[in-house]
């Protein structure tokens, strides 16, 4: 590879060219979201739940709910980068800042990755470019969660690795990369273990064995504090996704399944291609030396385990630090070689491909989720907060738990590993109803399809919030309202009713009368 004690002329140019080009498309999305919802908002309610959780902490807690522990929260160190403002409406804006930066720096690592391949400035400027729109870092950026950590944590990671390669020394990039990565996601173990085995494979055993370690010991840390709170040691959230959508607790015998169905997910499609391409490159007799081997080998450890582990989609976020990886190393090998023309074509085909998946599916889903957030969530939350003032239990957690000092029940579980444990294990006719009834609880907002059979007999409806906005990614354009006790009915409609002119957005509030649900 190229000498890496001095960087190329046109470094400058090419790393300002990564981060234009990311930088463009963030405010592009943020600029049609805005237009099409009037106001600022996340096009994820997840991002409330974080925001929750770190107000919790910043109050010497840990969950959502004043006084009572749980593990909502999918990433061990998010949280904490959101306490500061805890309690203020400025907390909101905090996964605006720390993505903006993340997006920004993910640019100019793979603008410097790019740079040191050597190849020519045609196919530097062109791999430059398209990076960025590739593994969909404005989208990361947007969605507000701790993907786009995630994604700088696997540059950094690739990075130092080439740094290894390239002068034969441990970089800092790669020891943070390496040892934060798995507290960003747990995922990060992936890449982590993909680079402790490339360390190997160049000789260098200590600081591979090390730097797994490292990383290990600060994952089972997180996960004896939660057991010390009296808590299960992964997250409520981590078990519910291994789940999917599904309402059956995930077990390695489903792997073969899963992987199935990951395969109708075009992503995965191509992450399978690339892992197959790595598998050529590495049975093909080579000269390079033993970073080529190393590398591949990496890539080929975190792309399976995406695979198998993984989740692909969600609002195009999950995949994202596995594709930049396996991506990545792929394109150091192919752009060190001229020979591998054929290849470099292919990857290139793959790069635009995925940048413009991930662009049309932002732009028609993305740019709409804050104004579906804003028009569904955030009524709830408000008429939770301002007229409601009372516990209340949910299935779609975020913003009615964020800012509210009221008890929140989340019935999908991520706040509550009770229903968590049943809805997965038990979900018996009417088991919702039972955990409303011991938490005292008499409003309900949920989606009828995702409780199903949980709702209870005597639940009255008295309310449906419908999102009028067009296509985006919601749990359901309708959400029902439901007093879980007949005498709280009336109290309910009447609230609704008063709520109906401050209804904000897209939406339309209906108050169900007596007789009608």
């Amino acid at each position: 590879m190229t000498d890496a004690t001095t960087l190329p002329r046109n470094s400058g140019q090419l790393t300002l060219v990564s981060v234009i080009v990311g930088v463009v498309a963030f405010v592009l999305y943020q600029g049609v979201s805005l237009i099409r919802a009037g106001v600022f908002e996340y096009p994820l309610d997840d991002v409330y739940i974080h925001l929750a959780v770190a107000e919790q902490i910043a109050a010497g807690g840990y969950g959502v709910n004043p006084g009572e522990y749980t593990s909502a929260a999918s990433s061990p160190i998010y949280p904490l980068l959101l306490t500061p403002f805890a309690g203020t409406a400025a907390q909101a804006w905090l996964p605006l800042f720390w993505n903006s930066l993340a997006l920004v720096l993910a640019c100019v690592l793979w603008a410097r990755i790019v740079v040191q391949t050597g190849a020519s400035r045609a196919w530097m400027l062109t791999f430059a470019a398209l990076g960025p729109l590739a593994f969909n870092f404005a989208g990361a950026a947007m969605v507000g969660m701790e993907h786009g950590l995630h994604i700088l944590a696997s540059l950094a990671v690739l990075r130092g690795l080439q740094i290894q390669m390239d002068e034969s020394r441990i970089s800092w990039l790669l020891i943070a990369g390496m040892v934060l990565g798995p507290v960003v996601r747990f995922e990060g173990l992936a890449v982590t273990g993909g680079g402790a085995l490339a360390l190997l494979m160049m000789g260098r055993w200590a600081i591979g064995t090390g730097l797994f370690a490292a990383a290990t010991v600060l994952v089972a840390g997180f996960m004896w504090f939660l057991t010390s709170l009296g808590l299960e040691p992964l997250p409520n959230s981590v078990m519910a996704k291994l789940s999917g959508s599904g309402s059956e607790r995930f077990s390695l015998v489903d792997l073969p399944i899963k992987v199935l169905v990951q395969l109708f997910s075009h992503k995965a499609v191509v992450l399978l291609i690339a892992l197959l391409c790595a598998l050529v490159l590495l049975v093909r007799p080579s000269t390079d030396g033993p970073w080529r081997k190393a590398l591949l080998t990496s890539a080929l450890f975190t792309g399976f385990g995406h695979l198998l582990l993984g989740q692909f989609g969600w609002l195009e976020r999950y995949e994202l630090y596995a594709m930049t990886f396996v991506l990545g190393s792929i394109m150091l090998v192919v752009l060190k070689d001229e020979t591998l023309f054929t290849l470099r074509l292919l990857l290139l085909a793959g790069f635009g491909f995925l940048g413009a998946s991930y662009g049309q599916s932002l732009l028609i889903f993305g740019t709409n989720g804050p104004n579906a957030i804003h028009s569904q969530h955030g009524n709830m939350g408000r008429f939770v907060k301002e007229v409601y003032q009372k516990p209340v239990a949910v299935n779609d957690l975020g913003f009615v738990a964020w800012a509210n000092p009221n008890q929140v029940l989340d019935l999908w579980g991520l706040a509550s590993y009770d229903a968590l444990r049943i809805r997965l294990d038990d979900p018996y006719p009417g088991w919702a109803a039972d955990l409303v009834g011991e938490a005292g609880v008499e409003l309900a907002i949920v989606y009828d399809r995702w409780i199903d059979e949980g709702i209870g007999d005597a639940w009255v409806k008295v309310g449906t919030l419908t999102f009028t906005g067009g296509r985006a990614f919601l749990g359901g354009y309708d959400v029902s309202f439901y007093a879980t006790k007949p005498e709280a009915a009336a109290d309910l409609r009447r609230q609704l009713t008063s709520f109906i002119p401050d209804v904000q957005g897209k939406a339309v509030l209906t108050v169900i009368d007596e007789g009608e649900g």
